[in-house]
C-alpha cells in the first residue's frame, strides 16, 4: 500500500473493540488497539512499537501516564525523529534519530494511555 492509501484508510479508526499484544523480550506488554496493529501491520512497523515499549521503563517517564509519540521525516537529511512528549507544546522526554525507514508516511501520532496505544482518531 502507498501512503495515499494508508492515510485515507487511517481515518476510518475510531474507537476500538479489539486490542491486540505488543511484546518485547524482557519488557512488559503494551496493547494496540486495532488502528494501531494496522499501522504495525499494513507499514511494517513492528519497530516502531519495539521503539515505544524499550522507553515505557525510562525514568523520564516514570508516572507519565498521557505520552505523545511522534514520528516524523527529516527532510533536510531523510532522517526520522521519534519523540515523546506529556502533552502536545511541551518540550520532549524522549528523543531517538533514526538514520533510515521505508516507513510510508512522513508523520504518525500515536497517543499512549496507560499502557495502550492508540490513534488520535480512537480517542
Amino acid at each position: 500500500m502507498n501512503a495515499t492509501e494508508i492515510k485515507a484508510e487511517l481515518k476510518y479508526f475510531r474507537g476500538s473493540t479489539i486490542y491486540y499484544k505488543h511484546l518485547f523480550p524482557g519488557k512488559s506488554p503494551i496493547l494496540l488497539t486495532e488502528g494501531c496493529n494496522y499501522v504495525r501491520e499494513k507499514c511494517q512497523a513492528y519497530w516502531l512499537f519495539d521503539a515505544i515499549l524499550s522507553y515505557q521503563e525510562d525514568i523520564k517517564l516514570s508516572g507519565v501516564f498521557f505520552q505523545v509519540w511522534t514520528l516524523e521525516l527529516q527532510e533536510k537529511d531523510l532522517t526520522w525523529l521519534l519523540t515523546c512528549r506529556e502533552d502536545k507544546g511541551k518540550p520532549p522526554l524522549i528523543t531517538q534519530k533514526i538514520e533510515y525507514s521505508d516507513f510510508p508516511l512522513k508523520k504518525l501520532i500515536i497517543w499512549v494511555i496507560d499502557k495502550v496505544a492508540l490513534l488520535p482518531s480512537e480517542y
